[in-house]
């Protein structure tokens, strides 16, 4: 009898979702038939899972890459394509029909279908090589991975497209706020005069980074003072979450002659990392870094010659243009009327539900909804025109020096990013890869009529005209989303959100603060957690304590201030005080933007607010009366009422550290709709957090560096690499969170594969 009671939990086990998980884990070692390889191919992991792959040419490490991507991150591959695709609902619902309406207008896999056609033979071999190492991949798993189970869904085939698919994911990521961002300014500009939007919507000011040092001059206190705008009651401003940090010096500065590079990207964090690490032997060539799963490409890291990395841009590459209505189905063009294209779109969702959406189409792109005065628009971005998405990043691995990786930056067709290039000759280098834009007649700043003569877009700059810099005097070039270029240049380039410069400044700085440089020194600065930008509010805060009663509370607050270090540290009782005054004043005198919302459905204060410390300081430290928020009498009685509430709040919370208030919550995908005590399994542990927004170490609750690399090109073996989560997207496998404690904790991984732990064997 017990022996059949225990064959009944067996084989109840057997079909569970856990034994799934348990048994599904990746191919380690032996060998395994790959039809379609040109030769064998070796694939050695080390005790973290990550591959050094042995392959004779190109497209055999292409099928390989998909097969192990496949094997590690199928699950993860999938989402990316049906997101830009508009095909979530299929697998998970109607909770994500409004998103999926919402992406199908872009077209994004007819588009892909499109780009696949018209590509290079030898780019296409390679997509079609990824896609057959994928699907091979995927059916070597004894089941489909446990995702699948969970959702009652089974997995599909990968395809040549869908890898486009992956990098236009990317570009929502990136630019995906680009429309929202001009809409909610088109919006602003009906209600401000040019002096109050000047002043309310700065472009810079004296914390800019740029590398050719420019500054923008501030603009003066209006004279019509505030906005007429309704001002409901005023809450914490929401945290700012961009990140992504970059630099290099020249081989001036290293004791090889080589330069170096760090390169941490932020994202969105999940379980498993959006990044793949990998590295490859092709004869004599070798390269290492991260790649994205879903496409054949070394996104970040180095090939011995050189090594590059990327920091999200937020130049104008998006346009709103003005729809006028030409009757009959048709729409005003500089050429006459021009009839809409109609494209039905199926949107499907595994509930059974099925709709048509039909897209109408203009030659600037679709109409997306109406401006703040009414007229119909449509969207205008290089995310959706011929070659805004294609692999000419892979031959970034080809390149012998930056020039090299300079001239092929304005041909590839990836959301454009600053990258930053440093050689073993010890140049470094930066520019702008992806698509610029070139705009004839207009800025870009507000809603256009292209149907109107003299103004028009063209979907790519000259390569001669991208913005560059090689070898600046200072041998060092930095990026942290900043403005990077001032004048002529930086109207070629668009502003579409740059950062606050200080984080940049922070960098810069600590750059030049010494003349010799080696990987742990580049490592120790990615995790700084100096916060500048916080020292006016300290010592704003200090002097309103100054003036308080000498109660218990305000007197330990005082003190806590009064000994603050400077720094975002997970301990700091100060730091919390400091941030959250700081974040109640914003959201207190820019509150009728923060609420605009609720009388203006679709704008959205968040994807404007980036350079806003500028006219809140200006008006703190001027306190013009005419300016005063409503409520209150005077700028003192603002201050003192804030300052009261402040300590009254971190009293009654208990004196809170930063890191018991900041903490990490990185979770797998489908781990909300699961009990706890599973979806604890699936998810990264909670752990305390140092940093913040404005600190070269960025963090957030599901928000950071993606990876952290450093290296010098030709000396890999000294190289740095740490991400969050591990390699396998399996819980059950060895490598679901390998190196996450690593990347936490700020403790160096090599980059390169270490001693191999598994050998597996693929055969044509």
């Amino acid at each position: 009898m017990k022996w059949r009671i225990g064959a009944l939990i067996l084989a109840l086990l057997a079909v569970s979702p856990l034994a799934v998980m348990y048994f599904n884990t990746a191919k380690l070692d032996g060998t395994v038939k790959l039809p379609g390889l040109n030769a064998p191919v070796a694939v050695n992991r080390d005790n973290r899972g990550v591959p050094l792959i042995l392959a004779k040419n190109q497209l055999d490490l292409a099928q390989t890459l998909g097969y192990l991507h496949a094997q590690d991150r199928f699950f993860q591959m999938d989402l990316l394509r049906r997101l830009s695709a508009g095909e979530l609902a299929a697998l998970v619902g109607d909770k994500a029909l409004d998103h999926d309406r919402d992406i199908r207008r872009h077209r994004f896999r007819a588009r892909a279908e499109a780009a696949i056609s018209a590509m290079a033979p030898q780019d296409r071999a390679l997509l079609v090589a990824y896609s057959n190492g994928v699907n091979k991949g995927l059916a070597d798993l004894l089941t489909k991975p446990f995702e699948y189970w969970l959702l009652r869904q089974a997995p599909r085939q990968w395809r040549p497209e869908d890898s486009l698919l992956v990098i236009d994911s990317m570009y929502l990521d990136l630019q995906g706020n680009a429309a929202k961002r001009e809409w909610s300014l088109a919006a602003i500009s009906q209600r401000l005069d040019d002096q109050q939007k000047a002043f309310w919507f700065p472009f810079g000011g004296r914390f800019d980074a740029a590398l050719d040092s420019t500054f923008p001059q501030p603009a003066p206190l209006p004279k019509t003072g505030w906005p007429d705008m309704q001002a409901p009651p005023a809450s914490p401003a929401p945290e700012q979450a961009p990140g992504s940090n970059g630099w290099a010096v020249a081989g001036r500065f290293t004791n090889d002659g080589a330069a170096m590079l760090a390169s941490d990207m932020h994202l969105s964090l999940r379980v498993p990392n959006i990044w793949y690490r990998m590295a490859a032997r092709i004869g004599d060539n070798m390269e290492v870094g991260l790649t994205l799963p879903g496409t054949p490409a070394l996104v970040v890291g180095s090939n011995g010659h050189i090594a590059w990395g990327f920091t999200n841009s937020y130049g104008d590459f998006s346009d709103l243009v003005v729809v006028s209505d030409a009757g009959n189905n048709q729409y005003q063009t500089s050429a006459g009327p021009k009839a809409f294209t109609d494209h039905p779109e199926t949107i499907q969702s595994s509930s059974g539900h099925s709709e048509t959406l039909v897209v109408k189409d203009t030659q600037w792109g679709p109409l997306m909804g109406t401006l703040p005065d009414g007229r119909p628009y449509a969207q205008l971005w290089t995310a959706q025109q011929p070659g805004g998405v294609n692999i000419n990043l892979m031959k970034l691995v080809d390149c012998p020096d930056v020039s090299c990786a300079l001239a092929l930056a304005p041909t590839m067709g990836i959301p454009t990013q600053n990258m930053m290039v440093a050689d073993t000759r010890g140049n470094v280098a930066w520019t702008l890869a992806g698509p610029i834009p070139e705009r004839l007649g207009y800025s870009g700043l507000e809603p256009v009529d292209l149907s109107q003569a003299g103004v028009s877009w063209q979907d790519r700059l000259p390569a001669s005209a991208y913005p560059r810099r090689i070898n600046p005097p200072s041998g060092r070039i930095w990026s942290a989303n900043q403005r990077m270029l001032g004048g002529a240049e930086l109207s070629r380039i668009g502003d579409g959100g740059y950062v606050l410069g200080e984080r940049a400044g922070r960098i810069r700085d600590l750059l030049k603060s010494q003349n010799l440089w080696d990987e742990k020194g580049f490592f120790a600065m990615q995790y700084d957690n100096k916060v500048p930008v916080y020292d006016f509010w300290a010592k704003l805060l200090a002097n309103e304590l100054s003036q308080m009663p000498p109660s218990p509370d305000f007197v330990k607050a005082r003190r806590l201030v009064d000994e603050w270090d400077g720094t975002a540290a997970s301990g700091s009782q100060a730091f919390v005080m400091i941030h959250d005054f700081r974040q109640a004043m914003l959201g207190l005198v820019f509150a009728p933007f923060y609420n605009l919302d609720k009388t203006l459905p679709g704008f959205d204060a968040a994807s404007i607010d980036n350079q806003w410390e500028y006219p809140l300081r200006q008006l703190l430290s001027q306190q013009p009366p005419a300016m005063l928020p409503k409520g209150y009498e005077s700028w003192q009685g603002l201050l003192s009422e804030q300052t009261a509430r402040q300590v009254t709040r971190t009293a009654e919370a208990g004196w809170p550290t930063w890191g018991s208030v900041h903490q990490s919550h990185i979770r797998h995908p489908l781990s909300a709709a699961l009990p706890n005590w599973l979806a604890r399994y699936l998810d990264a542990p909670v752990s305390p957090q140092s940093g913040d927004s404005y600190a070269v170490h960025v963090t957030g609750t599901a928000f950071g560096a993606s990876e952290r690399l450093v290296v010098t090109p030709g000396r890999e073996d000294r190289g740095i690499l740490v991400m969050p989560g591990g390699q396998s997207g399996n819980p059950f496998s060895p490598y679901y969170l390998s190196g996450h404690q690593d990347w936490q904790d700020g403790n160096p991984e090599p980059l390169m594969p270490q001693e191999a732990r598994w050998q597996l064997t693929l055969t044509p």
